[in-house]
């Protein structure tokens, strides 16, 4: 577990950490929420392959958008609340980083009712199992924990990179529409 906290230790400054089994983990408590969320946020958007719509882009960007106030520590609040707004803050992050991705993948499909209620559910259920996991659990839940943050780290980086190359590929072609259209 050393080796988790001194990667995080580049990242996070780790105070205000979970105790969780008697061990800290290597992330603070917002960085709880931001790195653990990103897991099962990718799942749940691989699974639903929600297509970009209004109301899902103002949904996450408001995900986003929470982090102001939390963030900028605006706003009185707790362990479990930084935790959750960490969290929200992944949700919105990591669709938005795979919305560029997404583009590109058939089957991309706007949500019935029933989906959206399934995929805000889907995420629902991942706020309320990372605060349980860190009220009751041992330390085998902090291992558990600490490698799944550190897999969303993973997640993060693989996203940026992946989108990185995509605007790569795509940015001769935005620049030779733009001479096109600037000539004309």
């Amino acid at each position: 577990m050393t080796t988790l906290h001194e990667i995080f230790s580049l990242l996070c400054g780790q105070q205000q950490s979970w105790v969780i089994g008697g061990a800290e983990l290597p992330f603070c408590q917002r960085c709880t929420g931001l790195y653990m969320g990103a897991v099962p946020a990718l799942l749940v958007f691989l699974w639903f392959r929600p297509k970009a719509t209004k109301g899902m882009l103002w949904t996450h960007g408001m995900c986003l958008l929470l982090m102001v106030p939390f963030g900028y520590h605006l706003v009185a609040q707790t362990g479990r609340i930084r935790m959750l707004t960490g969290q929200l803050f992944a949700i919105g992050l990591v669709y938005y980083l795979t919305l560029l991705i997404a583009d590109r993948w058939p089957n991309q499909r706007e949500l019935s009712p029933r989906g959206i209620t399934g995929y805000f559910a889907a995420g629902l259920a991942a706020l309320f199992l990372l605060q349980a996991s860190v009220i009751w659990g041992g330390p085998r839940t902090n291992v558990v924990l600490s490698w799944i943050g550190f897999g969303g780290l993973l997640i993060y980086g693989l996203l940026v990179l992946v989108n990185l190359m995509l605007l790569a590929v795509a940015a001769p072609e935005f620049l030779r529409r733009r001479a096109h259209y600037s000539d004309t």
